[in-house]
């Protein structure tokens, strides 16, 4: 019996500490105004993510797929006219690594290009789309003026979209390739 009573003593201040400790409350909700932000680790967006909008005007597939299309049929003045923003900027890639802005500087760039070359073919392939614009890969059989050398020449161009128009183009090339 005094086995029994000791238990019981035992038990007895454990169980009064369990009803004085205070009953854990849930957490206060958030007003619902913001949805919380995440951490990564859940469901939904990421912490520091936001939407990305090009502006009023095409988006990225339209201008892309029309850019194709036009350029396919030649039509690359008409390209400059309609698409291009009065600040474009165009940035030519690896061995050239120069920038031009403004559309006459980018349009004078053109033209002294196409003085030194000869188009004997092109075909533009794509768009491949992305938030904030596309990405064309062309193909060009040119020919350089000066030195009578004529070969294909492949360049990705990457073109971002502002207010449905182009406000940056930059050019890429395989180095080295072939």
């Amino acid at each position: 019996m005094a086995k029994k009573a000791k238990k019981a003593a035992k038990k007895a201040p454990a169980k009064k500490a369990a009803k004085k400790a205070p009953a854990k409350k849930a957490p206060a909700k958030k007003a619902a105004g913001k949805p919380a932000k995440k951490t990564g680790g859940g469901k939904g967006p990421a912490t520091g993510m936001a939407p990305v909008s090009t502006g009023s005007g095409a988006n990225p597939l339209q201008v892309g797929k029309t850019l194709v299309a036009m350029f396919n049929q030649g039509k690359l003045k008409e390209i400059e006219d309609f698409y291009w923003t009065p600040d474009i900027v165009s940035c030519e890639g690896f061995g050239v690594n120069a920038e031009w802005r403004g559309r006459a500087a980018v349009h004078e760039k053109n033209s002294d290009w196409m003085k030194d070359h000869k188009l004997h073919g092109a075909t533009a392939e794509g768009p491949f789309v992305g938030s904030t614009g596309f990405a064309v890969k062309f193909k060009m059989d040119v020919e350089t003026v000066s030195t009578g050398k004529r070969e294909m020449m492949e360049e990705i161009g990457v073109y971002t979209i502002r207010d449905g128009k182009i406000c940056r183009e930059e050019f890429m090339y395989a180095i080295g390739a072939g």
